[in-house]
């Protein structure tokens, strides 16, 4: 038996075998009943260990496709924005009628939007909000006299939530309340 065999069988697998092999030292004078047992009883533990491990590899090869038909049916729809897009810009390129470009992604917007909303994402406030480390990254604290100590300020990117969980968080300023002159020294 080779070392890599040895490895990939458990160890209570190979004391069966090496109660069966007459050679080991630890072998039992034993009947032919109870060898024929214990070789029935190692051969079932060795199908099993090989079902357990075809099992493993078909979880696995079915996470992956799953995983892949998650991938496909998200790609299926934003494939209709994507067709809206095109056509805009062909639209565009073909009469130069900027307006009606314009009206026409102002449209898909809408549509990205409406897609959005359908799988449950929706923006995080910020801006005037208290911060929040669970929903708000500060990129900037920014002396502020006009909004209150740990407000948001400004908002460089938006965040968004997920049922709830935050996909992407908002990056914002935050106020460090009224910058303190230098006191003089009495």
């Amino acid at each position: 038996m080779s070392a890599k065999e040895k490895k990939q069988k458990p160890e209570q697998i190979e004391d069966l075998e090496n109660a069966l092999d007459p050679r080991s030292e630890g072998s039992a004078a034993s009947t032919p009943e109870s060898e024929n047992e214990l070789r029935a009883t190692v051969d079932r533990l060795q199908r099993l260990q090989a079902e357990f491990e075809n099992y493993k590899k078909r979880a696995l090869r079915e996470a992956s496709a799953l995983e892949e038909r998650v991938s496909d049916r998200i790609i299926l729809d934003f494939l209709p924005l994507y067709d809206n897009l095109q056509r805009a810009f062909h639209s565009l390129s073909s009469n130069d009628d900027v307006e009606t470009f314009v009206a026409g992604v102002e449209q898909i917007f809408a549509q990205f939007q409406q897609l959005l909303e359908s799988k449950g994402v929706s923006k995080i406030e910020a801006v005037h909000q208290p911060f929040d480390p669970q929903l708000h990254e500060a990129m900037l604290g920014v002396p502020s006299s006009s909004v209150d100590k740990n407000a948001i300020i400004e908002e460089f990117m938006p965040g968004y939530l997920r049922d709830e969980r935050v996909l992407r968080p908002s990056k914002v300023s935050v106020s460090q309340g009224p910058q303190l002159d230098e006191e003089e020294p009495e």
